[in-house]
């Protein structure tokens, strides 16, 4: 069962900047710069405040940033199958590449049967470069 929602403008403007982004992981820092282009007054903290009502909500991922130590997050309101398969970031561009393919889940069934790990794809992302940072 979700979370009762509780709408803001922030947070509309929040999920529409991500659901225009859907294939490429935000930092908060490309959030706030979109907001601001969009002329919406805030601060940082409410923007986290934010993103974590829509991570809870289930809307929106989190991944880490190719440094590792920040979040980036990417919109998945409207497309629940994607919490069933992993995830591979580009670690320059920060596309999202989606492994919703036979082998895929050959992978992660795998992982369950023979390790016993039952896999948070919410959480799980794997990392490389896509084929357009490789030219």
């Amino acid at each position: 069962m979700r979370p009762v929602e509780y709408k803001t403008k922030i947070g509309e403007e929040i999920l529409s900047i991500l659901e225009a982004n859907r294939d490429t992981a935000l930092s908060v820092n490309d959030i706030c710069s979109d907001l601001e282009k969009r002329k919406v007054i805030t601060n940082i903290t409410t923007v986290y405040r934010q993103l974590d009502k829509l991570v809870a909500a289930q809307k929106v991922i989190v991944h880490s940033a190719k440094d590792g130590k920040n979040r980036m997050y990417q919109c998945i309101a409207g497309d629940e199958e994607c919490l069933s398969h992993l995830h591979i970031q580009c670690t320059e561009c920060s596309k999202i590449i989606h492994l919703d393919c036979d082998e895929s889940a050959e992978f992660t069934s795998h992982i369950e049967g023979e390790h016993g790990i039952k896999l948070d794809f919410s959480k799980t992302v794997l990392y490389g470069l896509c084929k357009d940072c490789r030219k």
